[in-house]
């Protein structure tokens, strides 16, 4: 007979595998839930999705780097007040900028600064958006 701390053991591990399955199922569906909705705001849809927030500590870093000749077009979804957001939109101008005043779901619990690349209808998130604006721009030139 096997031994019970393994069946236990084991039992433990599928249950974890099937939530950690379950929540990245559900994860996927809230990201394509918000793309879709960000692609009927922008009019356009983009392979790149910046989600910003002004107050965040990289937020001039990142300003200065979509400033800069990036190579891909990005939809920024851009938290901050309506004068910012007009004001950015102005500079900003080879990017798409959306307010995210006007998303329905919530971003609760979710560093409000990420990208979220779009491959083929898999989304990958990216929450060290300098670097990796970094690296966008230096493997596209």
């Amino acid at each position: 007979m096997a031994d019970p701390l393994f069946l236990c053991t084991l039992l433990w591990f599928a249950i974890s595998i099937g939530a950690l399955a379950i929540l990245r199922r559900r994860e996927q569906r809230a990201i394509q839930a918000q793309v879709r909705q960000i692609g009927q705001l922008a009019n356009e849809t983009n392979e790149l999705i910046l989600f910003l927030d002004y107050s965040a500590p990289g937020f001039k870093e990142i300003d200065a780097l979509l400033l800069s000749d990036m190579p891909d077009r990005v939809t920024v979804v851009f938290t901050a007040p309506e004068w910012l957001i007009a004001a950015k939109a102005k500079k900003w101008e080879r990017h798409c900028v959306v307010s995210a005043s006007g998303l329905n779901a919530s971003s609760s619990g979710v560093n409000p600064t990420r990208m979220i690349m779009d491959k083929y209808g898999k989304y990958r998130v990216f929450h060290e958006v300098p670097a990796f604006l970094k690296l966008i721009s230096r493997s596209k030139t």
